[in-house]
């Protein structure tokens, strides 16, 4: 979506540079709700820390905290304590951007896989206690082989290096690219979806981005999986939707300093899925 901005908007917002911090802690908190299909339905809510700091050439650091479980299913505790050692891999993760903020590469793959190979000789002992733990331990595995790849379909990660466009003479010209991220309710299936922005000043002096958007796929690209795994279960047809909606708001310095994103995948009004991921700088960290 291309703004035209008329004069008195362009020197509103003629100081945002989308800048970064030396050094800044951001609080992110991902809460979650998804339909199971049968009447009952499963909420999660979880909370972690990132240290951001940006280096030269488009280059930044994130040094992540563990994940603290907030609400959780109490069935699920094995798999969070799996997770919980699979993450140490990434605990420290070096990205290089595009010029539109958007992630290009992880550029240490070598130190993370030299951690998960360590740390995937720790979780064989869950491989041997269950099937199901060694099936996740192993989609896992296959991940870290192709590390871009996968960040680049990560939807915290999407969110929070989301590719607004440049700053240009004034206006804003780019468009925002059609994204790839998977789906939740049809596990391992990507999914695409289109986005547009409206940006204007705040009332704090900073800057504020609403994003709006919707799946790009046709429903019958779902159809086949859908009839296999849920029409008997459900008992209705497919009416496949995915929605998008963000508020990014930018401090007086054009540093990000809130999100507020939800995502909602619906099936029907049966099965649905809904998260609302919240992004917030804390504090800006001395160097």
């Amino acid at each position: 979506m291309a703004l035209e901005l008329n004069i008195e908007e362009k020197n509103d917002l003629s100081g945002f540079k989308y800048a970064w911090y030396k050094k800044a802690e951001y609080n992110i908190n991902i809460k979650s709700y998804l339909t199971l299909g049968n009447g009952k339905a499963n909420q999660t809510e979880i909370e972690e820390d990132w240290i951001v700091m940006p280096g030269e050439y488009n280059q930044i650091t994130i040094n992540s905290s563990t994940q603290r479980y907030i609400q959780a299913d109490g069935q699920m505790q094995p798999f969070y304590e799996i997770l919980d050692k699979i993450n140490k891999a990434t605990d420290v993760l070096e990205l290089s951007l595009n010029t539109d903020k958007s992630i290009h590469e992880v550029t240490n793959k070598t130190e993370i896989l030299d951690k998960w190979s360590s740390i995937k000789k720790d979780l064989h002992f869950y491989e041997l206690i269950k099937e199901s733990f060694e099936a996740f331990i192993q989609v896992y595995d296959k991940e870290f082989n192709n590390m871009d790849h996968n960040i680049k379909q990560n939807l915290l990660y999407q969110i929070m290096f989301y590719p607004l466009p440049a700053f240009r003479g004034g206006g804003f010209t780019d468009k925002i690219p059609v994204r790839t991220v998977l789906s939740t309710l049809f596990p391992g299936e990507k999914l695409r979806y289109t986005s547009e922005y409206t940006i204007s000043g705040s009332t704090e002096g900073g800057y504020l981005v609403k994003l709006e958007g919707k799946g790009k796929d046709n429903q019958s690209h779902f159809e086949n999986i859908y009839n296999e795994k849920y029409q008997r279960t459900l008992g209705s047809s497919l009416e496949y939707r995915y929605t998008i909606e963000g508020e990014y708001v930018y401090n007086e310095d054009s540093v990000l300093s809130e999100v507020t994103f939800h995502v909602k995948e619906e099936l029907n009004e049966k099965m649905f899925y809904v998260c609302r991921y919240h992004i917030k700088l804390n504090k800006k960290v001395p160097v």
